[in-house]
């Protein structure tokens, strides 16, 4: 997700970039074109490297036409929601042709998944169409494939400028379709592991059986404003809410259920709701200081239906060097979140079984800060393109859980609750 965030974060000036090179050279039939190359490597856990195209093209009557691939290649160790324990725990990774393949945790360590492996390839197209001199639709669709999970969606917006053109107004509409195929099959939420090897390992089948196949759908809406405040200041703020149905577990994630004294007696299924709204709100202001400084900073929160409260903020700084034939963009981003309201790292032998429940870090509460900088150069560009630009980011991510449960005595001084620390390198093709 770090990765493919980087590389669209610039998504909305593609379109920019797009208009610019055909009204300055005249040639409307020029393709605008954006690649990147990204590497991301979590510290012991996943790594992945994704590249991704985007090109776009302006015609004359004022249409424009944009089309994405992406193609992602995860592997690693994935964490499978299970608690540390002071005895070696075994687990099975699930597996198409029913029989598990064996993994054993050490004592103390957190229980990862170590054959975890994906591949992704994800399409997207968007046409705009001006239908009159102050207002223009855009519709598009994307598709996205895994080995175990499928989406299609569709969006449409339209946007309507007034006050000179400075001042725009959108409201947009994105439906999407997901369908999950598990290896191994879907789990019952909230079913029992069957124990193959005695307590303390998790080998063995589902105690309530799977499903092959399970979907969600969801829909959002989005209403949005855009500012032209002076010739230096342009600002955005818009407003947004999503909700999805049917089954929203992550089929893979296991609960530990333990004794008083810190043992393992069993595992289970995590067990979420089957619907979720989301509601949040984003603003962005981008501000030109003088012909070699620019900045942007961009503020959004976050709430939903699950107790998930999340605040975040991030501020690119730009300096022009050498003529504007290069710049370096240093950046910050700042995010915290709660948890959510069934949030659990585990469940004690000794209390009834939740309704709904998950141990899942990215439903705790956490506080995380990313830190980087790009370096681009331009060049001459190719054929009638005024010019290209070569690009290669660098980013730290640091996660840190805040965990307030108390834990029973012989399980203290364990790291139980480990944050996540994370690369981005990023090399990137514009022209």
């Amino acid at each position: 997700m770090a990765a493919s965030c980087a590389l669209l974060s610039a998504g909305a000036a593609r379109s920019q970039d797009a208009r610019a090179v055909s009204a300055d050279s005249g040639v409307l039939d020029d393709w605008s074109i954006n690649s990147a190359l990204a590497y991301y490597h979590e510290d012991g856990r996943i790594h992945a490297i994704e590249p991704i195209v985007d090109v776009a093209k302006v015609f004359a009557n004022g249409q424009s036409i944009s089309a994405n691939f992406v193609y992602d290649a995860l592997a690693g160790a994935s964490p499978n929601g299970a608690l540390p324990s002071r005895i070696p725990q075994t687990f099975g990774s699930p597996s198409s042709k029913g029989a598990q393949t064996a993994y054993v945790t050490a004592p103390g360590q957190l229980p990862v998944d170590p054959n975890y492996h994906d591949d992704r390839i994800a399409v997207g197209a968007n046409w705009t169409i001006p239908l009159a001199r102050t207002d223009q639709l855009s519709v598009g669709a994307k598709l996205s494939d895994e080995h175990d999970f499928f989406s299609i969606s569709a969006n449409a917006s339209i946007a309507h400028d007034f006050n000179d053109k400075n001042t725009t107004v959108s409201v947009g509409i994105n439906n999407e379709y997901d369908r999950l195929h598990p290896i191994g099959g879907a789990p019952i939420p909230g079913a029992d592991i069957a124990f193959g090897g005695g307590p303390g390992t998790g080998i063995g089948i589902q105690v309530g059986g799977k499903t092959s196949l399970e979907t969600k759908n969801g829909v959002g809406l989005l209403l949005g404003v855009t500012q032209v405040m002076n010739r230096y200041w342009l600002s955005e703020f818009n407003v947004s809410v999503d909700r999805f149905h049917g089954y929203l577990n992550d089929p893979y994630k296991i609960t530990s259920v333990i004794d008083g004294g810190g043992g393992t007696t069993e595992y289970i299924y995590e067990s979420r709701p089957r619907e979720r709204t989301r509601r949040s709100a984003y603003w962005e202001n981008r501000v030109t200081w003088n012909p070699q400084v620019s900045t942007a900073l961009s503020l959004r929160y976050m709430s939903d239906d699950w107790g998930v409260r999340s605040e975040t903020a991030q501020l690119h700084l730009r300096r022009q060097l050498s003529n504007r034939e290069r710049y370096i963009e240093p950046t910050i981003r700042w995010y915290n979140q709660s948890a959510a309201d069934f949030y659990t790292p585990f469940i004690l032998d000794t209390t009834v079984l939740p309704t709904y429940q998950a141990s899942d870090s990215r439903l705790a509460a956490f506080h995380a800060l990313t830190y980087g900088l790009k370096f681009a150069q331009t060049f001459p560009g190719v054929g009638d393109r005024k010019e290209s630009e070569l690009s290669i980011r660098v980013e730290y991510y640091q996660q840190t859980l805040v965990e307030r449960a108390a834990v029973p005595v012989s399980l203290q001084g364990l790291d139980l609750f480990p944050g996540v620390k994370a690369v981005l390198v990023q090399i990137g093709w514009r022209f």
